[in-house]
């Protein structure tokens, strides 16, 4: 039985403190566009506030909510000032500092991929005997989820005891969020988010992706929490923490290719070179008034050809470039798609770094 309630009525930062005090990360989003509210001023323009070093930040313990996810919080005083000045802010979870993995389910569209046989369950081939009544019956991500679940799970594949039952949540869509514990992740490797990878219609939100608090109420409607409990939040049966862990932790980076004959032009290490490139492309594209999404599609196709060159985590890469994404304006979810796609693209086509006779602009 659902032992935490929502409410239409309940204020926003009440419902911010209550899951805060259970040990769920929460920030403000905008109520008008369910976006991170922006960095203040002063922030924007202080090198102190670094994305690499957001905990370094000034302005967050002066009650700003600079930073978007990464500002995530439990404390209890900076939760009250935030939402003293934006009482109509919507709160929002950070899934990894939550230890949290959001399965988003959405119920956009009534319209199959064009081939369903190899789109609902990318990577997982589908047999007759999956799907008796054809393709028909399928209609959103929660339907494919339970066709996963059927492939996957064999006859019980949903254990109904308290261990592995998530907080599940209507959306004002009629989507479905089913807030799990995260799956424990091994060799070194980190949960991240996946949209699509899973299946039709599937996001999965993990490491520093976010997603609308259970519970609470945005200008389309209410979040409303139907089973489950925030205070106890259940583990993935097995067959689906493997399926979270195979599309959602950080893929073996490809071995690195020939290092160059002469040391990087920017006369310093790979990793340092890269880094910069970055560094320069953000501050490039902060800049931009229009054509932000070509020219982040860029950076990132650029960065994944240098990638196995530098020796940097790709994950890491994958955020900065995102952060980079955010900071100019771009909505999450489009940035998350753009960088994702232009550095995996990338990586197929790696680039020899730059020789010591190379030009020394990092462009």
């Amino acid at each position: 039985m659902t032992t935490f309630m929502s409410s239409p009525s309940r204020p926003s930062g009440d419902l911010a403190l209550t899951l805060a005090a259970l040990g769920w990360h929460v920030f403000p989003l905008s109520a008008r566009d369910k976006r991170p509210l922006a960095n203040c001023l002063d922030c924007r323009d202080n090198p102190e506030c670094a994305r690499d070093d957001y905990t370094a930040c000034p302005c967050l313990p002066d009650g700003q909510w600079c930073h978007g996810v990464r500002a995530a919080t439990t404390d209890p005083d900076r939760i009250r000032t935030w939402w003293r000045r934006q009482p109509a802010a919507v709160p929002a979870v950070a899934a990894g500092p939550s230890d949290l993995v959001l399965i988003d389910l959405d119920a956009h569209t009534d319209q199959l991929p064009a081939d369903p046989a190899t789109e609902l369950l990318p990577g997982t081939p589908i047999t007759p005997g999956d799907l008796p009544g054809g393709f028909d019956q399928i209609r959103t991500g929660r339907d494919v989820l339970l066709l996963l679940a059927r492939i996957r799970g064999g006859n019980h594949p949903w254990p109904s005891d308290p261990v592995h039952r998530p907080v599940s949540v209507v959306t004002p869509s009629r989507g479905r969020h089913l807030w799990y514990r995260a799956p424990r992740t091994d060799g070194g490797r980190r949960l991240r988010q996946a949209l699509g990878t899973l299946g039709w219609q599937i996001d999965i939100k993990a490491g520093w992706s976010y997603g609308i608090a259970p519970g609470a109420t945005t200008a389309k409607g209410p979040y409303q929490v139907v089973t489950g409990d925030p205070a106890h939040v259940g583990r993935m049966p097995d067959w689906l923490a493997d399926e979270v862990l195979r599309v959602a932790t950080d893929r073996p980076v490809p071995p690195p290719a020939p290092a160059p004959a002469a040391p990087p032009a920017s006369g310093g290490r790979p990793a340092a070179y890269l880094t910069t490139v970055i560094d320069n492309g953000a501050a490039e594209l902060a800049a931009l008034a229009d054509g932000r999404q070509r020219a982040l599609s860029a950076l990132a196709y650029k960065v994944g050809g240098l990638l196995s060159w530098s020796g940097l985590n790709r994950g890491d890469v994958e955020d900065r470039l995102v952060d980079a994404g955010l900071a100019s304006g771009l909505p999450q979810r489009l940035t998350r798609r753009i960088v994702h796609r232009a550095l995996t693209n990338g990586l197929a086509r790696p680039l020899a770094g730059p020789t010591r006779h190379a030009s020394t602009a990092v462009r």
